[in-house]
């Protein structure tokens, strides 16, 4: 099975290899006012310029999930010039063309109307697919490989990805326009150990990613160290807060378990007190009864400290429910 073909740059490994250490010097550009998802698009933009190595199969990737046909005319509609720029690098790169630029207003459009270019790119399409994606490690070195994915899974993302806000949730989409197109990225995925959720959205396929180890794992396969490093930042602040919530709803729960316990053991008491008389129960029972009575606020280990001699939480907890059973009786036998 051949390999997938890349651009003529990637035939010099020791190039190769340069340009894979450029580009893990991640760029960020000045997007403050864009979404995380838009962010991440930039980003992924900026350190393309740095890497041309290929630059063919990323493109190849785009366009699969860009286009839903290869016939008559290809038409790219965005509001991201660093995208269009894109577009129109890769063009003059490795198809030896130019695609018509049209501005309106805030959208730009860039259309390709050449037939044999479309269908030189529509082939290489193909060409892609026809790949089965659990074989590709095997006709790559490991370095090659990876540079290989990262590749993919970047042009996969400019053409169709969407990061929500990891403040908000943990969610990573592809809306992908044919069936045949999302069931090799899906393969793609899981090769990877991304093993993609699947739905359909308006006639088009969306594979997803909702776990936050594994959106992590996407950051750093395309290597988007800057925005990996903010995505785990933000999931160790979640992952703290819910853990003091979780702490805090519990100390709370038990406390609230405390209160309604203490309520019951001195209303019984107070019942025994007007019945029969503190004077009338056991010693024992007197006693833990009166120390109920004072420390209405005292755990049942604080309880126990009190007693003479000391008891244990089980021997208060004995005694208290003691005195609760016996108020039971004098309430049935005077119903």
């Amino acid at each position: 099975m051949s390999k997938v073909r890349s651009s003529s740059s990637t035939n010099n490994p020791n190039q190769m290899s340069d340009t894979a250490n450029k580009s893990d010097a991640q760029i960020v550009p000045d997007v403050s006012n864009k979404s995380f998802s838009a962010q991440l698009r930039e980003s992924i933009l900026a350190s393309i310029d740095q890497d041309t190595n290929y630059l063919r199969i990323g493109f190849i990737a785009f366009c699969s999930v860009s286009f839903k046909s290869f016939k008559k005319q290809l038409r790219l509609a965005t509001r991201s010039q660093n995208l269009i720029n894109y577009f129109q690098k890769v063009l003059r790169h490795e198809y030896r063309t130019e695609a018509k630029i049209v501005h309106h207003k805030e959208l730009i459009t860039c259309t390709v109307n050449d037939q044999v270019i479309i269908s030189e790119i529509g082939a290489d399409v193909d060409h892609l697919f026809h790949q089965n994606p659990a074989d590709l490690h095997e006709q790559y070195s490991v370095e090659d490989y990876y540079l290989l994915i990262r590749t993919i899974l970047r042009g996969l993302y400019l053409g169709c990805g969407f990061l929500a806000n990891p403040q908000e949730r943990y969610h990573l989409e592809f809306n992908i326009p044919k069936r045949s197109t999302s069931l090799w990225y899906g393969l793609f995925l899981s090769e990877l150990n991304l093993e993609p959720g699947r739905t359909v959205h308006q006639g088009s396929e969306v594979l997803y990613l909702k776990e936050g180890e594994m959106i992590a794992d996407f950051l750093r396969y395309i290597g988007a160290n800057q925005y990996l490093i903010r995505f785990e930042e933000i999931r160790v602040e979640k992952d703290m807060r819910n853990h003091v919530n979780r702490i805090v709803n519990c100390d709370n729960a038990n406390a609230q378990r405390l209160a309604n316990s203490v309520a019951r053991q001195i209303n019984n008491i107070n019942f025994l007190k007007e019945k029969i008389g503190l004077a009338g129960l056991p010693d024992d029972l007197r006693e833990i009864a009166k120390l109920r009575m004072d420390y209405p606020d005292y755990s049942l280990r604080e309880l126990g400290e009190l007693t003479k001699p000391p008891l244990g939480k089980s021997g208060v907890n004995h005694r208290l429910s003691k005195l609760d059973k016996l108020a039971d009786k004098l309430r049935q036998d005077n119903a």
